[in-house]
């Protein structure tokens, strides 16, 4: 089986200061997003999946709005598969809409960090529910996408006491994985983008983050050339 671990604003220079080897693996590094105006999370995801750049065509459906069709993913290489909460293919629409409309709120000091965290945390409970369901199946491939590290990020990234929790938690879901599935099983973690800080914010930084628990080393590939490398693409 082979999983994803999409991890929206995992920070390379956080896990390499954490050191959860969870997040490290075997083999790590950075993603190169030069190729793109700016590190945005649908682009680079979108991008991701298919294999080529799909700035210019998200940014023409309004980004949140842009959807993929599975055959115009690395998922049509596979019979069986799964992806969870995916930006530009199965993501939940409705539930992230929310999450933005509480940030907003946090920001407009409308809505204290505790309830917006609240908020964070339901949505991520739920996405690790459906992902834990999927890779007990059969499964060629799954990938579950856990936007923590971005959504707490931003609001909580210069205060590291937090973010390290937040980062053991997905180290966590991590072993967990590997605890369940078959072990011949090769499991990628990969971020779109990083975080910076902000004061005691976060934004997003210009670099993304991967590691594998196998001795493939991927350099520092753009996020189109990743399934490529993986060869889920031809």
């Amino acid at each position: 089986m082979i999983v994803i671990l999409g991890y929206d604003g995992l920070e390379s220079n956080y896990v390499q200061e954490f050191g959860f080897e969870g997040l490290l693996q075997t083999k790590n590094g950075t993603t190169d997003l030069s190729g793109f105006s700016k590190p945005r999370t649908v682009v680079i995801w979108s991008s991701f999946l298919t294999g080529r750049n799909t700035e210019e065509e998200a940014m023409k459906a309004g980004l949140w709005g842009f959807k993929l069709k599975p055959e115009d993913t690395f998922f049509s290489s596979f019979n069986k598969w799964a992806a969870i909460d995916v930006p530009g293919l199965t993501y939940k629409d409705e539930a992230h809409a929310k999450e933005r409309g509480a940030m907003k709120l946090f920001f407009e000091g409308q809505m204290s960090g505790q309830e917006y965290d609240k908020i964070a945390f339901e949505n991520h409970k739920e996405v690790k529910e459906e992902f834990f369901n999927a890779i007990n199946n059969e499964l060629d491939i799954v990938m579950g996408y856990f936007a923590l590290a971005d959504v707490i990020g931003h609001t909580s990234f210069g205060n590291r006491l937090k973010m390290k929790l937040i980062y053991k938690e997905l180290e966590r879901i991590r072993n967990d994985t590997i605890k369940t599935v078959p072990d011949e099983s090769e499991v990628l973690i990969i971020s779109d983008h990083g975080m910076q800080p902000i004061g005691k914010y976060g934004d997003h930084s210009d670099h993304g983050y991967w590691s594998l628990n196998t001795e493939k080393d991927l350099g520092r590939p753009k996020p189109e050339e990743i399934a490529k490398i993986m060869g889920w693409i031809k």
